[in-house]
């Protein structure tokens, strides 16, 4: 169901541009964009998408960008219960959360069972910054990996990814650590496979430590923020972090856009295989 529409008609005198064109679902609660010039009917517009879906319970106002240590979004209640607390369901796994004070995002879902998918048996995984364990989690629900890591340094997020372990109890090959990434790879000699480095913004000074982590022949998946159809600025990130540790990209990478910031800026992956220096 289409929300401008229906908004349309419900203030016709309002260029159509200017009303919001849907939400993003995390669990029961709609998070929606809302121009300043329409803060007057925000609560008319919340009920609205209340009235729409009925297993909505919340309706929350993008309140800011996102920002501080821990990639948290400034979030307001519009509309229906007095929570940013949920349970957000996908690819197969059940996801407790609290919007106010960890970073999720929706839209990665496609990208999160891209990555399960190129898993091979046998690997072990780690995936740095890994929140609330959805990265984590779908790659052990639907891989056949050896074992799944996941490194989290915001203690809130770290306790949503243990609890959330107990909530998928046939996912059996995974495990958390609460920590600073880079620390913790070095207190632990851990070592892998494959590395996720999912944190897209700044995300680059853990690229030292994810390399050092990774297995000769192994494969790196790092995320960026980057003007639309810059990839090499993000090729030119991992080369010299390759320079710095001894290592060369194996073959040429492979470059996914999986989501934006705006109609300007994309989130993408790098998908690259790491070498020694011979």
């Amino acid at each position: 169901m289409q929300l401008r529409p229906i908004l349309q008609t419900c203030f016709p005198d309002i260029p159509p541009v200017r009303l919001p064109g849907g939400f993003d679902r995390v669990g029961d609660i709609a998070v929606v964009g809302i121009v300043s010039e329409l803060e007057a009917h925000e609560r008319e517009i919340g009920e609205i998408i209340l009235g729409l879906h009925k297993t909505i319970r919340v309706v929350a106002k993008r309140d800011g960008q996102y920002g501080g240590e821990y990639r948290t979004r400034s979030l307001r209640i519009i509309a229906g219960e007095e929570r940013l607390t949920t349970v957000h369901r996908e690819n197969g796994i059940t996801l407790h959360l609290d919007l106010a004070q960890v970073y999720f995002s929706v839209r990665s879902a496609h990208e999160r069972a891209r990555i399960a998918a190129l898993v091979r048996p046998g690997e072990q995984v780690g995936v740095l910054c890994s929140g609330i364990g959805p990265f984590p989690l779908i790659i052990g629900r639907h891989s056949r990996a050896r074992e799944v890591v996941g490194i989290e340094k915001n203690p809130v997020a770290h306790g949503y990814a243990l609890r959330n372990l107990q909530a998928n109890r046939a996912v059996t090959n995974v495990r958390f650590f609460e920590g600073d990434a880079g620390e913790t790879l070095a207190g632990h000699t851990l070592t892998f496979d494959r590395v996720l480095l999912v944190l897209p913004h700044g995300g680059e000074a853990l690229l030292p430590q994810a390399l050092d982590a990774l297995r000769p022949g192994g494969t790196l998946h790092f995320y960026d923020l980057q003007a639309k159809g810059c990839h090499h600025a993000t090729v030119a990130k991992v080369e010299a972090a390759c320079r710095e540790t001894g290592r060369r990209i194996g073959r040429p990478p492979f470059v996914a856009t999986c989501g934006h910031c705006g109609p300007a800026v994309h989130r993408i992956c790098l998908d690259a295989v790491i070498e020694p220096i011979e």
